[in-house]
Parts: C-alpha cells; sequence; structure tokens
C-alpha cells in the first residue's frame, strides 16, 4: 500500500477535491456505489430528517434521546463546523481519524474503477458504510439539500420528519414554496410515519396531500402534538404516549422549543414500534443534546453569540433568540455590541441585504466578512453594490474581521456572529483556542 495511504490529511486533501464538483443532485450514484458496498444501508433501521431549518437541531436531539435509552445510535448531519469528523457520530463519540481515512480511501478504490460522487455522496456513502460496520441499532440521517433527490434519500425510514419549509437554495429546488415543499416531501415513503412542523400554507397542503398520496400517517405540530416553552429553557411536551413537564433543553431559544417537539414525537412513532423511550431517556436525552455553533453563547474576553443562521427563517429565529438574551449584563434597551457578518450564495439567488436587514438594527456597530470554506462566498464587491448601513466595515479577511470585531469589544459586550455555518465554525475555532468557554 503506498505511503500516502497511512496520511489522514492526505485523504481530507482527496476528498476535498470534490467540494469543486459543486451540488449534484440525483440518486443513480447512490445507488451504485451502495450497490457495491453490498447495500449496508439496509442492515440498521434510521429516521431521516428534512426542512428549511431545524433539521440538524432536530436530528442531534433525537439522536440524544435515543442513547440516554440505552440504543447504539448514529448521526449523520452537515455540514460540519470544524472537523469532517462531526459529522459522524455514534453516540457522542465522532468516528476516528483511523477509520474516517480508511473508509476515505475504500471509496477512492471504487471512484478508480470507474463510479462518481460528488462531496456530499462520499461523506453520505462513508456514514452508510461505516455505521453499518459499527452495528449501528439506529441512524439518524439528516438530508443534505432538499429531499427527493438528496443523496440521503435512497433509505426507507421508520419516521420521517419535516421541520418546516421556508425559501432556500431556489435555484436548486423552486422558486416558491410549494414548489421547495414538494422537493421536501420527496423523502416520504409509502406507509412510512411523518413528523412534521410545517404549520404554514401551502408548505402544509404539500405534505398533507404527499402523505395522502403515500398512505403515510402524519402528526402535525400543535394538532397530534404539542410543546411549549416557558423561558430559560424549560419546556413542556404532550403526546400520544408521553406526557412531561419541565424538561430542561440544553438548546436556547424559542425555536429549539419547536425541535425538541418534533424531536419527541418521532421518538413516540418509534414506541409504536417496538423501541423503548422512557421519560428519563427523554429528559437525559434534552438535557444533555450537544449541538454547537446554534445560539451557542461563549465567554472570553468578551459575550460571543454563534449562530448558523444563513436564511431567512434562521434569522428570524435569531432575532428571537436576542430578545430574550439576558446573559450579557448591562441595558436591555440598549444596542448589542458588535455583528460579525458573512453570507455564501451558492445558486445566485440569496437575498442577503434582506437577511442582513433582520438583525441589524438590533447592533452598535457592524462588521462584513467573506466566510471561508467551499462554497461561493458573497463578496465584498457585492456587498458594497448593494444598498447597506454606510457605516457598515468591510473586511476580506475573516480572521483579520473576528479580531476587529473582538478589539471594539468590552467585556460587557455581545459578539454576535451569523449569517454562515462556515464562519461560525471557523471563529468558533479559533475562540476555543483563545481559552472562550461555553456558558
Amino acid at each position: 500500500m503506498p505511503l500516502h495511504k497511512h496520511n489522514f490529511k492526505a485523504a481530507l486533501t482527496y476528498l476535498d477535491k470534490f467540494q469543486f464538483h459543486g451540488f449534484r443532485l440525483g440518486l443513480e450514484r447512490m445507488i451504485s456505489i451502495l450497490n457495491a458496498f453490498g447495500n449496508p444501508e439496509k442492515n440498521y433501521p434510521c429516521l431521516q430528517v428534512a426542512g428549511t431549518n431545524g433539521k440538524g437541531s432536530v436530528s442531534a436531539i433525537i439522536a440524544s434521546i435515543l442513547h440516554a435509552a440505552g440504543y447504539r445510535t448514529g448521526l449523520y448531519t452537515s455540514p460540519h463546523l470544524s472537523s469532517l469528523r462531526e459529522r459522524f457520530k455514534i453516540g457522542n463519540t465522532m468516528i476516528s481519524e483511523e477509520e474516517l481515512k480508511e473508509q476515505i480511501w475504500r471509496i477512492r478504490d471504487f471512484l478508480e474503477r470507474g463510479y462518481e460522487l460528488s462531496y456530499f455522496e462520499f461523506t453520505t456513502a462513508i456514514a452508510m458504510v461505516w455505521f453499518a460496520e459499527q452495528g449501528t441499532d439506529l441512524a439518524i440521517f439528516e438530508t443534505g439539500l432538499g429531499g427527493r433527490l438528496d443523496a440521503t434519500n435512497i433509505v426507507t425510514p421508520l419516521v420521517s420528519v419535516i421541520t418546516n419549509i421556508s425559501l432556500e437554495h431556489q435555484a436548486f429546488l423552486g422558486s416558491s414554496i410549494s414548489e421547495i415543499a414538494r422537493e421536501k416531501a420527496g423523502i416520504i415513503k409509502k406507509g412510512v410515519p411523518v413528523i412534521t412542523g410545517a404549520g404554514e400554507q401551502p408548505a402544509l397542503s404539500v405534505i398533507l396531500d404527499r402523505c395522502l398520496e403515500l398512505n403515510a400517517p402524519v402528526w402535525e405540530l400543535g394538532l397530534d402534538f404539542d410543546v411549549k416553552e416557558h423561558g430559560n429553557s424549560r419546556i413542556d411536551y404532550k403526546g400520544k404516549f408521553l406526557k412531561i413537564n419541565g424538561l430542561d433543553l440544553a438548546l436556547k431559544g424559542t425555536h429549539q422549543a419547536t425541535n425538541a417537539g418534533l424531536a419527541i414525537a418521532a421518538c413516540e412513532r418509534l414506541i409504536e414500534q417496538g423501541f423503548r423511550v422512557t421519560d428519563t431517556a427523554v429528559r437525559n436525552g434534552c438535557r444533555s443534546v450537544y449541538w454547537p455553533g446554534r445560539g451557542e453563547l461563549l465567554r472570553g474576553s468578551c459575550g460571543v453569540l454563534l449562530d448558523g443562521a444563513h436564511n431567512l427563517g434562521g434569522l428570524r429565529s435569531l432575532k428571537a433568540l436576542l430578545g430574550r438574551l439576558d446573559t450579557i449584563p448591562g441595558d436591555k434597551d440598549r444596542c448589542f455590541h458588535t455583528l460579525l457578518w458573512a453570507c455564501s450564495d451558492e445558486g445566485g439567488d440569496k437575498d442577503f441585504v434582506a437577511m442582513l436587514r433582520q438583525i441589524a438594527s438590533l447592533f452598535g456597530q457592524i462588521i462584513i466578512t467573506e466566510p471561508p470554506g467551499p462554497r461561493v462566498p458573497v463578496t465584498l464587491e457585492r456587498w458594497r453594490r448593494s444598498d447597506i448601513p454606510r457605516d457598515v466595515t468591510l473586511e476580506q479577511n475573516w480572521q483579520k474581521a473576528m479580531n476587529k470585531a473582538l478589539s471594539n469589544c468590552g467585556n460587557e459586550d455581545l459578539l454576535c456572529v451569523a449569517g454562515s455555518l462556515y464562519l461560525v465554525g471557523a471563529v468558533r475555532e479559533e475562540l476555543m483556542e483563545r481559552e472562550f468557554v461555553c456558558i
């Protein structure tokens, strides 16, 4: 075996080349590669989670509850914040560098024989193979883009979850809510129970019509199960089998209470199918769920709020969270100090100015930069051509922008980092190295 095959960084460098292939929707490549591996995705039951916002949080909460219930639970999510290993977990443990390296080289051997994969298809195949080899009791797959043609959609899950629908990735999924909802509803399988929080029309009608067509029983948030949030991340849940008051949720924000409700409802559907999920498991799972970079508060030389909000729906949730923050000392009526902001725009159709306007008035200072990572950034040149406030600071290098933001913030101030998960991940890693801590 060549020496370079023993090098983890070489494996990551090889895989990173696939980032430049862009989005490639369709299932034929996944079907082909998994057939070559003997269809490992059929060796364990799974859940599939789609939606515009919250699908990663819902997936993480489900996994945490099932882990607390004693199941060997696989979790596949994207994108990662700091390390590719974050995408592949069993319980609280990420895939090791050695295991990930070996999976990359194994799949490369097939690609050299003529198979083709995009970056996301490659990582999805890694997850599906690794979960089988690890003897997973159940796996949760977060969809990447859309649903119908997403690489994860080759599975037949025990439960399908669709969180909510709003405008996103219109160049790939459609120009209207109805079109995007049809793509998300593509994960619905014949007879497989569906959980949804898509309570607004016309998205809900599209989902319900698809469920009726496929005889898939559906539970709607607010109708078949409900969750109430009482502040300080304490929630009450009421469903078919479980009624639990005073749950402590580790994730902050009213939107996370909704995500927890969807996750618990999904677990109730598993209870129907013979899984043992107790009140205690739900409590412990909600209390211990870990999903960094989403409404996460850090403390160092100043307070820092990290949130991966990258579309209008996510910005509305972030705005609501900012409105309720009571962890930063001082006058609650004053503006928060600084916003560090960046956007990606892979499809060229993101209304990045409207996103910024959602929260710009909450901050005394705004610094715009370009995000690191493989996605097409909204460049400073595009920002300059846009209708943005005159006093906004533009800094192309994200590290310089971060340092400028930190130097302007005192101990009593809050720095909010948002707009791009790639920016949030890079800043988070840097702050952790500077001994900022989670609070």
